[in-house]
């Protein structure tokens, strides 16, 4: 069990504040796509903590959140960030996902987890450091953007903001719920990249009495899936195609996720266009090209009869490693420590975040830490309350630390 350690340094964390904030942002639905009202409804909530904000439009209604206090020019400019999408709500709650419902220390409802917690987490902590009689220097950056469960378009747009991107902050905070008390939740160093690649087979079209007439572009896309399933399930050394291996990562995955193709009303004939879609994880090391170069000499190994197109599109994501030795992870570990007495635990993740645009492109310090429950993209998802408090007094001591780094 994990409970907090007083410190005399400690920050007065008001939970009345963070549990409401965390409440209405429940009742407030930001799928992906609709994240519009719960950005104007933080904004009202940043400004009465005395920052000045500003929302950025990344398309049509949907818009990122930025926010800005400098207490003193010497020192260094820290963000806290996080997404305010969500994954759609599924089937099988047991309440109402847009009603926060607590049973004992559990709060129940939709983006409890992933990732409204964390962003009322890190409102509170700077509440607390607005508040304080410490003399602060350096600078508070609060961002919340949208589509991190979609293309990571909210970021990206971030990334390139003239006022709060890439050259405008020493690091990054991300209130992921990645809570660090044990291997299954550790704080991520690093992750995969990822590529997907469209493949458009070209056949030609027939009678399909007749079928030898034609090319049937599914039974091409049938075979490429039989052989890249076969190349890596293989032990075999001679295989046409092997995925890079990290000693961090070890290899990256390949899967198929959609095929399409046939007719679209009812028709006897050859089909003469089949898409496929296909997913990659990429380790640290793999780009773009390599991973396209890769592919591109898989298909002209197999003699397809039939002409295949290979491109790459959105969303591609490259793979990062940040050092355990950077300023921002040793104050993070500094500060968690210093709440929960013992350290938390680090590893490398096959997995996407907004870290891998970041720090993964943009080359900006990104750290990932945030509150434990359960049910992430599923029903009855859940935070536990207990812990938010200590996690907000975490961040608080983050800020603090890394004014102190080198």
């Amino acid at each position: 069990m994990v409970t907090g350690v007083s410190q005399e340094d400690d920050l007065p964390i008001d939970v009345g504040y963070l549990r409401r904030l965390l409440e209405e942002m429940i009742k407030i639905p930001s799928v992906v796509g609709e994240e519009k009202t719960l950005a104007i409804f933080l904004e009202e909530e940043v400004k009465k903590l005395g920052l000045q904000t500003e929302l950025e439009r990344v398309e049509f209604e949907r818009f990122n959140l930025y926010a800005v206090r400098s207490f003193h020019e010497r020192g260094k400019t820290l963000t806290f960030n996080g997404h305010l999408d969500t994954v759609e709500s599924c089937s099988g709650w047991e309440t109402d996902p847009f009603s926060p419902m607590l049973r004992g220390q559990e709060l129940y409802g939709l983006g409890s987890l992933d990732m409204k917690s964390g962003l009322a987490c890190e409102l509170a902590a700077i509440k607390a450091l607005v508040n304080s009689n410490l003399e602060l220097v350096g600078t508070i950056h609060f961002t919340a953007v949208v589509d991190e469960e979609g293309y990571g378009k909210g970021a990206r747009k971030m990334l390139h903001n003239p006022s709060f991107g890439k050259g405008r902050t020493d690091g990054i905070l991300i209130a992921e719920p990645f809570f660090g008390d044990n291997e299954t939740n550790a704080l991520p160093l690093g992750m995969t990249g990822k590529v997907l690649y469209k493949i458009t087979i070209h056949g030609r079209s027939a009678h399909a009495f007749t079928p030898a007439k034609g090319i049937n572009a599914i039974d091409v896309a049938g075979k490429i899936i039989a052989n890249m399933q076969e190349q890596l399930d293989s032990p075999s050394k001679k295989r046409l195609f092997v995925l890079p291996s990290d000693n961090a990562f070890g290899s990256g995955t390949m899967c198929f996720l959609k095929v399409v193709g046939g007719y679209k009303v009812y028709s006897v004939v050859v089909p003469d266009r089949c898409e496929l879609i296909l997913n990659r994880l990429l380790v640290p090391g793999e780009t773009k090209e390599s991973a396209l170069k890769d592919i591109q000499e898989f298909l002209l190994q197999l003699d397809l009869p039939a002409e295949v197109t290979l491109e790459i599109v959105p969303p591609f994501y490259v793979p990062y490693k940040l050092p355990q030795t950077t300023p921002l992870v040793a104050s993070l570990a500094k500060s968690y420590q210093a709440i929960f007495d013992f350290p938390p635990q680090f590893n490398y993740r096959k997995m996407i975040t907004d870290a891998n645009i970041f720090y993964g492109e943009g080359k900006i310090p990104t750290v990932l830490f945030g509150p434990k429950g359960g049910n992430i993209h599923a029903a009855n998802e859940y935070v536990d309350l207990s812990l938010l408090s200590a996690i907000a007094q975490i961040y608080c001591q983050l800020f603090l630390s890394f004014q102190k780094q080198i």
